[in-house]
């Protein structure tokens, strides 16, 4: 079987590219990506890796209609920037990919689930439930539409949507590594009061999850799954931990939440969607003061989805990474 795997010059894809090849062979498993150093890198290392850009159709159509599965995980994940930018890369290109798949493939789209969120506390949230009447950001907003552009596949591939939350693990240089940048520079605040909780994906789990879509394809046909650790904890003394463990202070100061709202709303205000993310976004804030959690018994009976990693351990794991590979890159510096 030959897999291609887009954004393997990213965390996820980087991960699921080294993890299918133990499985499936190095020669038999291939990536796309923007990053030509990261493709050299992984270039190095014997892997073939198609540089180009998804939302190019003629890079797609000469490229990619070879492979029996294709493994989405390409896509502009940032909380800020233009509705453009985020339509091209995440709308376009899927249609693009789409527009290429026959019925003998199959397609893994790797999804979010940043469209739960709506500003209050949610848990146990299952696939079917509703939701929000307005997504909270762009990124959201556009991987639903891409969601159903996979899900409306009228050439009858084989589709599944899986929806992380959170990928984390060892490599992952945006979620942690903001956070404790962000207290290096005296920043960071405790958001409301710090008892929310949450759940996130293992990049491991996630691994596993596209494994049995592969598995078992034909009963994640059209299906939709939520993936994570299968367990929470409480963000802020999960944050606080990690700051302890790679050196840092974990005192920290508090500010409540309308308040801290207020202020990140003045950010966005004053900050065009075409300049740098601004110091504080209303969705970052939303996300350090809410409880939000998923439900994955769907996966879990369907495809005998058993996470392989707890949220401890992952963390445990990024945290002995951090303190003896962490590179930052140029623009933390």
């Amino acid at each position: 079987m030959k897999i291609l795997i887009t954004g393997a010059t990213g965390f996820a894809g980087g991960y699921l590219l080294r993890y299918l090849s133990s499985i499936y062979g190095i020669e038999n498993v291939h990536g796309t990506g923007r990053s030509l150093s990261k493709a050299r890198i992984l270039s190095d290392e014997g892997f073939t890796i198609k540089v180009g850009d998804l939302v190019d159709p003629e890079f797609v159509n000469s490229q990619l209609t070879s492979y029996d599965l294709i493994i989405h995980c390409a896509a502009k994940s940032s909380v800020w920037g233009s509705y453009d930018s985020f339509y091209k890369a995440n709308v376009v290109a899927t249609k693009n990919l789409i527009e290429v798949i026959h019925s003998e493939q199959q397609l893994i789209y790797i999804s979010t689930a940043n469209i739960y969120f709506n500003f209050g506390n949610r848990r146990s949230i299952c696939e079917d439930d509703p939701l929000p009447n307005t997504f909270n950001n762009h990124y959201a907003a556009t991987k639903y539409e891409a969601e159903q552009i996979v899900l409306s596949h009228y050439k009858e591939a084989i589709v599944t949507v899986l929806r992380p939350r959170a990928i984390l693990g060892m490599g992952d240089t945006v979620v942690f590594p903001r956070l404790l940048r962000a207290h290096k520079e005296g920043r960071l605040r405790v958001i409301g009061k710090a008892d929310n909780e949450i759940d996130f994906t293992s990049i491991k789990n996630l691994c596993r999850a596209v494994e049995l879509c592969i598995e078992k394809k034909e009963i994640a046909h059209r299906q939709i799954y939520n993936v994570t650790n299968g367990d929470t904890i409480n963000l802020w003394d999960e944050i606080k931990s990690i700051m302890s463990r790679v050196g840092l202070s974990n005192e920290l100061k508090s500010v409540p939440y309308f308040l801290a709202y207020l202020i990140a709303k003045f950010h966005e205000l004053k900050t065009s969607e075409d300049s740098h993310e601004p110091a504080m976004t209303c969705y970052g804030v939303g996300v350090l003061n809410y409880s939000i959690s998923l439900n994955i018994d769907k996966i879990t009976k369907e495809l005998g989805y058993k996470p392989v990693e707890s949220s401890k351990q992952t963390l445990k794991d990024f945290v002995s990474w951090y303190n003896t590979d962490y590179k930052p890159n140029i623009e933390e510096l």
